[in-house]
């Protein structure tokens, strides 16, 4: 089992909110309302995340190619849509309720721009193997590369759900 999937288990199911836009609390000068389920729809994605980087890892150093194929799918996808919630809904959020506090604003975009480095190193190593043929010599280089990726995935989000998550809240909450 990976550092990756120890840490976060199994998947649980996604929550769904609804909220009108009468009730809506946005960030000031941004269009994006504060939503009560999102830190825990982030949550959810970076279990899920770490359940098909289990797959992956298992399958990688079994020399199942098919498997290993299906969950760097899975895996692509599921990042794409967990960077997606975090930019469009998190990020531009948390810029709008601290942009008049410089240091904690400081440290979102550190967050952010972080992120953004470690997202081209795994979309980089995603377009290697998803269109290799995966050979032995490949998949040996691909579980190296995993037992690294897995360990710099798992540090980010600790530090993500410690110090990141915990400032999401409605603006109300941020001005007192």
């Amino acid at each position: 089992m990976s550092v990756f999937s120890k840490w976060f288990g199994k998947k649980p199911a996604y929550r769904e909110e609804s909220t009108s836009d009468a009730e809506a609390i946005f960030a000031p000068n941004t269009s994006i309302p504060y939503r009560t389920t999102l830190i825990d729809d982030l949550k959810s994605d970076h279990q899920q995340l770490g359940v098909v980087f289990g797959e992956l890892v298992a399958a990688a150093s079994t020399g199942k190619i098919k498997e290993t194929k299906a969950a760097l799918d899975e895996f692509e996808g599921l990042l794409y849509d967990h960077l997606l919630k975090e930019k469009t809904s998190f990020y531009i959020y948390l810029r709008g309720i601290f942009s008049e506090d410089e240091g904690t604003l400081e440290l979102v975009n550190h967050f952010s721009r972080e992120m953004d480095g470690i997202q081209r190193e795994v979309m980089k190593f995603l377009r290697k193997y998803k269109e290799s043929d995966l050979s032995s010599d490949e998949l040996r280089e691909m579980n190296n590369e995993l037992s690294d990726l897995g360990k710099a995935l798992t540090g980010r989000i600790k530090r993500e759900e410690s110090q990141l998550y915990p400032l999401y809240m409605p603006p109300p909450a941020v001005s007192q």
